[in-house]
């Protein structure tokens, strides 16, 4: 529980337009995996859209198993 916790106040620091490298779990089939590119939304539950060079990927929260801010 703590470690859902702990991403969550991550996500919530998170900002649109900021950079990220986004690690998914991989039974999902997501490719490339992981994600990177800059957040274009975000809603209160913690999913976001991340812009990368193969279009806009939704992201949801309990998708993720590690996200990195990267420096623009």
């Amino acid at each position: 529980m703590a470690i859902f916790e702990s991403l969550m106040q991550t996500l919530k620091k998170l900002a649109v337009g900021d950079r990220v490298k986004v690690t998914l779990r991989p039974e999902l089939g997501r490719f490339p995996n992981p994600v990177e590119g800059n957040i274009t939304q975000k809603d209160d539950s913690g999913n976001f859209f991340v812009e990368s060079p193969g279009g806009n990927i939704k992201i949801g929260v309990g998708d993720i198993l590690s996200i990195t801010k990267l420096s623009r």
